[in-house]
């Protein structure tokens, strides 16, 4: 089990990756662009701080699934328990 929650781990920090790799090529290729036809700056600050955001949803990601790692029996049934509860709620 922890061989396969490892590799989900692997493949999600992949996915971050290429999200943050992402968001700094379609921004710098949106600051060329906006740059040549209008002559104008791109805000950089607001891609810092959305690279900021995403990196720090990545190291609370890596923290929680550490802890799900080497919890995930009783984390499990306790999700499982709280779904049940949520769906069963009379509206």
């Amino acid at each position: 089990m922890y061989a396969l929650l490892s590799g989900i781990q692997g493949l999600v920090n992949l996915l971050f990756f290429v999200v943050v790799v992402g968001t700094l090529g379609i921004s710098w290729l949106y600051a060329d662009r906006l740059r040549k036809r209008h002559n104008a700056d791109f805000p950089w600050g607001k891609t810092a701080a959305i690279v900021a955001i995403e990196v720090g949803a990545r190291i609370a990601f890596n923290i929680f699934f550490e802890i799900f790692k080497n919890n995930w029996l009783w984390i499990s049934i306790g999700g499982i328990i709280l779904i049940f509860i949520i769906l069963s709620r009379k509206k």
